[in-house]
């Protein structure tokens, strides 16, 4: 029964699991973008064969789709050393989520350059996250102030009305 695998000799993806593959690795960007910063290490995904989660690191599975994309095989791996579950998101979750960040129209957020709370300076992807790397405060206030001086409110109008409103600014 060794002597099969030995012969064995990867296939290449057709067409349509090419398809598939390169879309699991557009997804797979976009929740990196939406659950890096928000502290997630990776995704997991159920493995119906060993009937549990597998915990994957951003970069790992990136580099396990493209090389099932060049080669038609996945390397074998070995599992994260004791993952901490709550540091992957779920990938049936994140495709949810950002399907329905997608759907209101949140993944063209305003980008933010500063946290309204602490003044800590945004950079990269930060400026697309939901909350500051650095004191933990919701970012949503930063946004709206950016958008209603953009429309022409003064600082102090902004200031007022996120305060009337309940939204640190």
């Amino acid at each position: 029964m060794e002597d099969d695998f030995e012969d064995f000799d990867p296939l290449p993806l057709d067409e349509h699991e090419s398809m598939l593959v390169q879309q699991d690795l557009v997804d797979l960007e976009a929740f990196e973008v939406t659950f890096r910063n928000e502290g997630y290490k990776g995704v997991s995904v159920w493995c119906q064969d060993c009937a549990e989660d597998h915990f994957y690191p951003w970069e790992l599975l990136r580099n396990n789709l493209q090389l099932l994309l060049e080669t038609g095989e996945t390397p074998v791996h070995e599992p994260a050393f004791e993952p901490d579950p709550e540091e992957y998101v779920p990938w049936e979750y994140a495709r949810g989520y950002v399907d329905a960040l997608s759907d209101v129209g949140v993944d063209r957020r305003r980008l933010v350059d500063e946290c309204g709370r602490c003044g800590y300076q945004l950079e990269g992807d930060q400026k697309a996250a939901n909350f500051c790397p650095r004191c933990g405060s919701g970012l949503l206030g930063a946004r709206l102030g950016a958008a209603l001086r953009e429309r022409g409110l003064d600082e102090d109008d902004v200031g007022e009305l996120l305060r009337e409103i309940g939204i640190p600014g």
